[in-house]
Formats: C-alpha cells, sequence, structure tokens
C-alpha cells in the first residue's frame, strides 16, 4: 500500500496463482466525498482521491473521533464469528430475514467449540449457513461477540501448527518520505480492550479494565492475540497471533499491550467539554522494523 497523485494504492500480488492487480482510490474508480447538508433531503457525491491524512505521528497525535490513539497504524478487527452448531441456518442476504431482522441461531442449538461450548445468546445473530462458506464449511454468526467467547477468543491463531491453524499475515513498519524509506522512530501496541469490556470495565476510572477480557460467564478468555517480529534489517516482519516459530520476539505476548491509557475526548454537544476515558491499554518500543 502506497500513496499516489490519484490516491492511495493497495497492490496484491497472489503467491498462488501467480496473478497480480491493484487498486486506487481515485475518483476514476468511484471513491467521493458526501457534500455536508443536515437538512438535504438526498445525498450529493464530489469525487475524492483518498489520500492519507497524515505522515507524522507520535506518542501525542491521535484522531479524537476513534477509541484508539493512533493514526498510522495497523489494525485487526476481531471478535465478529462465533460457531453456530446445530440445525441449518437459513441462507439470507447480509444475515437478514425478509422482514429485515437479524438471521439468528436456531432455537436449541449451541454456540462455540470444546470447553467453550454452550447455549446460544443474544449475540448469536447475522447467522449464516456452512452452505455460503467459500472454503471452509462452518456455520457461524458475525455479530459482535462482548461475550469473548467466540472464535477470535480460542488458541486457533497461527503458531506453527499449519494442519489445524493458518499461517500469519506479514506486514512490514509504515514508511514515509518522498521514497517510502523513512521508517518511524518508535512502535506501539494497543488493544481498545476497554472500549468494548462494558460489562466490567469502567472507562472512567479503569476500574475492572483487563488485558485478556472476561467472557460472559465470567472466566478470563480463552486466548488473546498479540504481535511478534521475524528476521531483521530490511526483512523484518510483524506477524500477528499466538507464539510462532521463528518469531524474533512477541514483545512479552500480551504484556506487550502495556498498561491503561487516558485520553481526552470531547463531549458530542458539550460546546467544546471535554471528558477523560480509559479505552485502551497501550505499550511504547523502539520500532524493530
Amino acid at each position: 500500500m502506497h500513496d499516489t497523485p490519484n490516491g492511495v494504492q493497495a497492490q496484491i500480488n497472489d503467491l498462488t496463482s501467480g496473478e497480480s492487480g491493484s487498486m486506487t482510490a481515485s475518483p476514476a474508480n468511484g471513491f467521493a466525498q458526501f457534500q455536508y447538508d443536515p437538512s438535504g433531503s438526498s445525498c450529493v457525491a464530489i469525487p475524492y482521491a483518498f489520500h492519507p491524512m497524515y505522515s507524522t505521528s507520535s506518542e501525542q497525535t491521535r484522531v479524537t473521533w476513534a477509541a484508539h490513539s493512533y493514526n498510522i497504524a495497523f489494525s485487526d478487527e476481531i471478535g465478529h464469528f462465533q460457531v453456530c452448531n446445530g440445525a441449518a441456518v437459513p441462507a439470507t442476504p447480509f444475515g437478514l430475514d425478509a422482514s429485515g431482522s437479524p438471521t439468528v441461531c436456531p432455537a436449541g442449538n449451541t454456540e462455540g467449540t470444546g470447553s467453550s461450548a454452550g447455549p446460544t445468546d443474544g449475540e448469536d445473530d447475522f447467522c449464516f449457513p456452512a452452505s455460503e462458506a467459500l472454503r471452509i464449511r462452518v456455520q457461524g454468526c458475525t455479530d459482535t461477540n462482548g461475550g469473548f467467547d467466540g472464535v477470535s477468543y480460542q488458541p486457533v491463531w497461527p503458531d506453527g501448527n499449519t494442519n489445524l491453524h493458518p499461517t500469519s499475515i506479514l506486514f512490514s513498519s509504515p514508511r514515509s518520505g518522498a521514497n517510502y524509506n523513512q521508517a518511524y522512530d518508535r512502535a506501539a501496541f494497543e488493544a481498545d480492550l476497554p472500549a468494548v469490556e462494558s460489562n466490567t470495565c469502567n472507562r472512567r476510572t479503569g476500574a475492572g479494565c483487563t488485558l485478556i477480557p472476561t467472557t460472559d460467564s465470567g472466566a478470563p478468555a480463552a486466548f488473546y492475540p498479540f504481535f511478534s517480529t521475524r528476521g531483521a534489517g530490511g526483512s523484518c516482519r510483524w506477524q500477528f497471533g499466538n507464539d510462532i516459530p521463528g518469531s524474533t520476539s512477541d514483545f512479552g505476548g500480551n504484556s506487550q499491550y502495556g498498561t491503561l491509557l487516558s485520553l481526552t475526548y470531547l463531549q458530542f454537544g458539550g460546546g467544546g467539554a471535554t471528558v477523560q476515558r480509559f479505552n485502551d491499554f497501550r505499550g511504547v518500543i523502539s520500532n524493530p522494523c
């Protein structure tokens, strides 16, 4: 991924098929921003070349409308898949039935696998049958898993066991400069667990906020993924998952996410009033890549 005069470009090289392709976030490809008109009755799209908002960053720079503190980052959002065992879910567009309501895991089915299996709950909606899976035929639901017991929170992440688990994505550190060769001096690991641990975490005080989230049964989640690196120098790459053989460092596993971070946010409709929130854990290190 890199910037071009016409917009950010993502290029993909498929190492299996040998095919390559790219997509540029340009007006020619339909990218636009919408004209602000709070009393309007329709949308007016203005052609727009999407470019990165920032090329510099420090521990003090951030976007103010997000739970996270970062602005130049790689992010992996987890927690949107729960297995639905038992009777088949009907195939519906976008997990919605004819009335527009979410398709649910049928009554009498169970969620989860192994020791995490149990009765379905209110999070088991926006569900799809196994027949709609493209590769691995598993029936499941895609709503937010605030109970922290879905597949994302099981030890099924990359760990060297390629018979059962995937290999990790590999990515390089973001770079700046005219030739995209200037690395950032520092990097940070950040998890917005306080923002989503609504059942146990007090975001005003930080009480009850934990690096391993608490499931809806009151126990710590079975697993929470972390970052590691492999290689060094120009071949240094980041990866994400569990303990992966060949890693250069895993930066302490889950402890890499550091400590609670207090951030200042604007209050909506507050006329400039602010509020402090603990939305993240963050640990800052010297950039090894």
